[in-house]
């Protein structure tokens, strides 16, 4: 299946576009999930038991406040972050020319990202089993340092603007973005 781009990134007068897709829509689960996944529902669970005995013991009212945000941090992390992810990929789309690879999100939160010249010598290309893939763009952060520095959210939610995922054909999308690296 290919996800046409409804909205494509605009792109210069002078460059070609070559490609132009979008991720797949709806809800995923990502490898990093399977860490991410029990941390949340310990932090979860923990904060809800947690508020839950503070509410049960009559505790004065700071202390009751106290866990409402580290409660709704557990939810977040739980669900709420799936469906973020789910939000944000909807309005995403991705166009490579014949000098740069784009990245746009409209909405929330709008923004274009163009790669192109040196910022393409460190694609990386993951191939899935079934001909699709994920390209991403920069040096990529090993998961036991993300939590550290501006890389943080991407743990979390992985509607970054650092990659193309999960398209379809990745392969000969991945040549075409070779090819402009060149220009």
């Amino acid at each position: 299946m290919f996800y046409v781009a409804q909205r494509p990134a605009v792109v210069p007068a002078d460059e070609t576009v070559l490609w132009s897709g979008a991720p797949p829509p709806g809800l995923r689960l990502r490898r990093v999930d399977a860490v991410l996944i029990p941390f949340s529902l310990m932090w979860g669970s923990f904060s809800i038991f947690w508020e839950g005995t503070v509410m049960a013991s009559g505790a004065p009212w700071f202390f009751r406040l106290w866990g409402v945000p580290f409660v709704f941090v557990g939810l977040y992390l739980i669900a709420g972050r799936f469906f973020v992810d789910a939000f944000f990929r909807e309005r995403t789309s991705y166009t490579v020319t014949d000098r740069a690879a784009y990245v746009a999100r409209d909405g929330v939160l709008p923004a274009v990202r163009r790669y192109a010249g040196s910022a393409l010598d460190s694609i990386q290309f993951e191939p899935q089993a079934n001909g699709a893939g994920t390209i991403r763009f920069g040096a990529q952060i090993p998961l036991w340092w993300s939590f550290r520095g501006g890389r943080s959210w991407s743990v979390w939610n992985d509607a970054s603007l650092d990659a193309f995922q999960s398209i379809p054909d990745a392969q000969r999308v991945y040549g075409l973005v070779l090819s402009a690296r060149g220009k």
